[in-house]
């Protein structure tokens, strides 16, 4: 273990669209950055920008002097490469979804254990300061009793890669509640305390993705024409959970209307309103952008009356908080309480229930 926080060398296996980000990050925070990937292009063009050669397969970068590792790979192949990095001694950072299967990711989490390794999952949105803030107000009871949450994660025309492994059962695992639900689903639970689903009445369903006339202005990835396309891009459900409290949840690839992504939270005594919309300028380059945060109260006095209150909190990077947060956990090593592997295992299990509800 590298005893300077201030340098350590990170390993990202999968230097793709989010593994180039990471590495991007890490430069940015001085850190220095050794990468793996099977695919001779992106190798190649990891290395013009960062003038190092990488590693053809995860097994070399584990055998090379790393303190940590970032895994930013498909998702079925989460699995295998975090658990050889476990095997080898090392604390990783896997992107989210932690698996594209639940058992998957129980195995994943029971290897963390096995080997006392730390293992933190991407869900970098828990990092914003609107949701962070959020979060502070429910657990000191300013709300009261938090009893139902509305989350919404839609995106206008957001499906990534259409035809590629985004978009096959087999390799993601799912589609848009497995992408972008799985984000949702995160902040839900982590506003709720973790809580256990009782019951669900889900819906899902596949209308936009495998047309042939599927218009859009940006994509993600690859537009493959969705010659391998077997998941869904929709999914509507409403959750109870065993202490009675409930929620609605709406995902979306693509849809008919605005972009959104927020989470209306209803509590006893006040109500909040948080919408961190930041739709991608790859997908939707005339989306606003926003990171907001609303309170609701109704006070009585001379004169019962309402009170909207504004929250305003600085902007901040979560991706770099995010991984400033594994860097500390890697040196420290104490396991971060945000997106530890246990948070990360409940999000799957949830997307597992919600998939057995559905036939699409």
């Amino acid at each position: 273990m590298t005893a300077n926080r201030d340098q350590l060398t990170i390993g990202i296996v999968g230097v793709g669209t989010h593994g180039m980000n990471h590495a991007r990050v890490l430069r940015d925070l001085g850190h220095e950055v050794i990468a793996a990937d099977a695919d001779p292009t992106t190798r190649a063009t990891f290395e013009s920008e960062f003038e190092t050669d990488p590693y053809e397969n995860p097994s070399e970068l584990f055998e090379s002097d790393v303190d940590a590792v970032i895994i930013s790979t498909p998702t079925k192949f989460h699995e295998p490469v975090a658990t050889s990095a476990f095997e080898a001694g090392l604390d990783v950072l896997v992107e989210k979804p932690l698996a594209h299967t639940v058992t998957s990711a129980e195995r994943i989490a029971a290897a963390a254990k096995r080997t006392n390794q730390i293992c933190m999952v991407g869900f970098h949105h828990r990092f914003r300061n609107a949701c962070t803030v959020l979060e502070e107000y429910i657990e000191e009871g300013y709300l009261g009793d938090v009893t139902h949450i509305d989350a919404k994660f839609i995106r206008r025309r957001g499906v990534p890669g259409r035809g590629t492994w985004y978009t096959s059962d087999e390799i993601a695992g799912g589609g848009a509640l497995m992408d972008v639900g799985s984000h949702a689903l995160d902040l839900l639970f982590s506003f709720y305390d973790w809580p256990t689903i009782e019951n669900v009445l889900a819906t899902a369903n596949a209308e936009f993705g495998g047309q042939e006339s599927y218009a859009y202005l940006h994509m993600w990835g690859e537009d493959s024409e969705a010659r391998m396309y077997d998941v869904e891009d929709s999914v509507n459900a409403f959750l109870e959970f065993d202490d009675g409290r409930t929620a609605d949840i709406e995902i979306a690839w693509a849809a008919n209307t605005q972009s959104v992504h927020s989470y209306d939270v209803r509590g006893t005594e006040a109500g909040a309103s948080l919408d961190i919309t930041n739709t991608l300028e790859e997908i939707d380059p005339t989306g606003s952008r926003q990171n907001t945060l609303e309170l609701y109260e109704v006070r009585n006095g001379v004169v019962d009356h309402f009170v909207d209150s504004e929250v305003v909190c600085p902007r901040n990077d979560p991706y770099r908080d995010e991984l400033s947060t594994f860097l500390d956990a890697v040196v420290s090593g104490s396991r971060p309480e945000r997106n530890n592997v246990h948070q990360a295992l409940s999000v799957q299990r949830a997307i597992d229930r919600l998939y057995d509800e559905v036939d699409y």
